[in-house]
């Protein structure tokens, strides 16, 4: 008895072993050296970030003009639906509409490049001021993005992948119901974003 129980310890141990050796000396990959210019030139080459701006950016001036934008929509709206309109010709439109909305990043996923993306967020649920039950609803932008489908001589492969990002709020009377039937003007495209 003594020996079969010694002979199963001594199984697990050299399985064990296996196991540390191979998680050793698998490959350890890394992103591409070129993997940004490779996203640069998806989306036919716009810069993703430009779906945030109403007015206020240049080309040469979009980092800074973008680091501004998510300031001032942190700043104005993050904290809670203000209650009444904003006002200043300094404030960007996203602060100044009756659904305010401020910019935030997605959490971080290793699987995907980029591994952050910035997404409009809102504190408000009903329309500044409206009457009625009409809300604040999402507007919302499809692009491209990489995720990780392996690893090749070291370096992570990626494909290009679609993904769905809330860009803006509006403010929209509710869907009407028919007969368990949405009754909308426009259809949404196929395998398209989810309603929030």
């Amino acid at each position: 008895m003594f020996i079969i129980y010694f002979q199963i310890i001594k199984a697990v141990i050299a399985y064990i072993t296996c196991c540390i050796v191979s998680a050793n000396s698998a490959p350890t990959c890394t992103d591409p050296p070129d993997l940004q210019s490779q996203f640069n030139s998806l989306n036919g080459g716009v810069d993703y970030r430009t779906v945030f701006f109403a007015e206020g950016w240049t080309q040469h001036t979009l980092n800074r003009s973008f680091v501004q934008l998510v300031t001032q929509g942190i700043d104005n709206t993050k904290s809670r639906c203000p209650s009444t309109f904003l006002k200043g010709s300094n404030l960007p439109l996203m602060v100044r509409t009756s659904c305010p909305w401020y910019l935030e990043k997605t959490p971080y996923s290793a699987e995907t490049f980029p591994h952050e993306l910035y997404r409009a967020s809102t504190k408000c649920t009903r329309c500044i001021d409206s009457s009625g039950d009409q809300t604040c609803s999402p507007i919302q932008k499809k692009i491209q993005i990489f995720k990780r489908a392996g690893c090749e001589n070291g370096f992570y492969k990626y494909e290009e992948s679609d993904t769905y990002i809330p860009v803006a709020y509006v403010c929209a009377q509710p869907r009407v119901v028919v007969n368990d039937v949405q009754r909308t003007t426009a259809r949404q495209p196929s395998h398209g974003p989810v309603e929030m």
